[in-house]
């Protein structure tokens, strides 16, 4: 049974596309938790279909990029987690005093951080980096 429409992977990996359309037009936070949320819920309905072998879904997931989309996600819905690290996000202002002096140009929009242990990784770029893993995972396995 469908969830409204979406249906098949491909229907997830489409939800996804628009949503990183609406980030790269408006990086707010509505479009960065509905981007995430969606990426990583793909792996549902890829899992679902069972079109791939679970361990290239297992696989994929040992990535990084893909494990810090999942930390984003989890911790969008839920707050806190307590099952694994609990990274905290930062944003940065581009007005006077929000940022350290050169992480951003006097009057720029802002930029999003996951903080995770010691590493820093900026949000919009990992946004581009989870969707087109998705793309080229779905490219390699024909769906």
């Amino acid at each position: 049974m469908a969830f409204l429409e979406l249906r098949t992977p491909r229907d997830m990996l489409e939800k996804a596309r628009r949503e990183y359309a609406r980030l790269t037009v408006s990086f707010d936070i509505d479009h960065v938790f509905n981007f995430f949320v969606t990426a990583n819920h793909i792996r549902d309905y890829v899992e679902q279909s069972k079109a791939v072998r679970q361990a290239k879904v297992d696989l994929l997931f040992q990535d990084q990029d893909l494990k810090d989309c999942r930390d984003l996600c989890d911790k969008a819905k839920h707050l806190r987690l307590t099952k694994r690290a609990d990274p905290m996000t930062h944003k940065w202002s581009g007005e006077i005093g929000g940022a350290p002096i050169g992480v951003l140009p006097i009057g720029a929009d802002g930029e999003w951080e996951l903080w995770s242990g010691d590493r820093t990784v900026q949000i919009a770029p990992l946004a581009t980096r989870v969707l087109a893993k998705w793309e080229q995972f779905f490219e390699n396995n024909g769906l």
